[in-house]
């Protein structure tokens, strides 16, 4: 069992985070949305590309409001939680305190170390499975999985998020394949997606680990492919 305390932040109580905001909005666009309420600032979180001698920014898909009252930002999460914007559903709720450098490099760790707890449980079987195999395989042993030439294996994701959403999060490298595992329909906060080779696999490692999807922040990795 894990050890991790969970701990809950506080919320940010006249703020709110804004998700599913389409990549094409801007601050005045916000701004306009929420015209009849008093908003004091509008933040749209980016990240910079650099393509060759190219730098552009990318916005990230979501973004805050700040409120000149606690009221104001009652009625922002009441009557626009859900509203269609600019052709997609906002999903809003109260802002909480940004994580600290410790908390997400602990958070990074906990990952790391289900995933290497999960990598050995896989490894122990594979060997159980060769060892009863003995002289009947004539001495052959399982083949082992290997790190996969096109997919990624993405953790910490938000049990909201679904193949269509995660394709749309990675759809400037042009995923060919996304598999959000579900038990009792129920999303287990990882998922793989698929490009058409090693190249953008990699990219889709270095551009998106550690990026922020509905308010979580991702972890993202080379998958590894099993023999059945």
């Amino acid at each position: 069992m894990s050890e991790e305390v969970k701990t809950v932040k506080p919320v940010i109580e006249d703020r709110v985070y804004i998700g599913n905001v389409d990549y094409k909005a801007t601050e005045d666009d916000l701004k306009e949305l929420f015209k009849d309420l008093n908003v004091t600032e509008v933040e749209i979180p980016f990240k910079e590309i650099t393509r060759g001698e190219r730098t552009f920014k990318r916005r990230l898909g979501f973004a805050f409001v700040q409120f000149a009252s606690k009221e104001d930002a009652d009625k922002a999460v009441a009557e626009f939680d859900g509203h269609q914007f600019q052709r997609l559903n906002l999903s809003i709720r109260k802002a909480v305190p940004p994580a600290t450098p410790e908390e997400k490099e602990a958070k990074i760790e906990a990952f790391r170390a289900q995933r290497k707890a999960r990598e050995e449980k896989k490894e122990a079987l594979r060997k159980e499975r060769a060892e009863s195999k003995g002289s009947a395989s004539n001495g052959d042993v399982a083949p082992e999985g290997k790190r996969s030439a096109n997919t990624i294996f993405v953790t910490n994701l938000d049990f909201k998020v679904n193949a269509r959403i995660l394709k749309k999060e990675f759809a400037e490298l042009d995923p060919v394949w996304a598999h959000v595992p579900r038990v009792n329909g129920r999303s287990k906060g990882i998922a793989f997606v698929r490009f058409k080779d090693e190249e953008t696999q990699k990219k889709a490692v270095e551009q998106f680990n550690k990026k922020d999807i509905n308010g979580r922040e991702i972890t993202v990795d080379i998958a590894v492919d099993t023999k059945k």
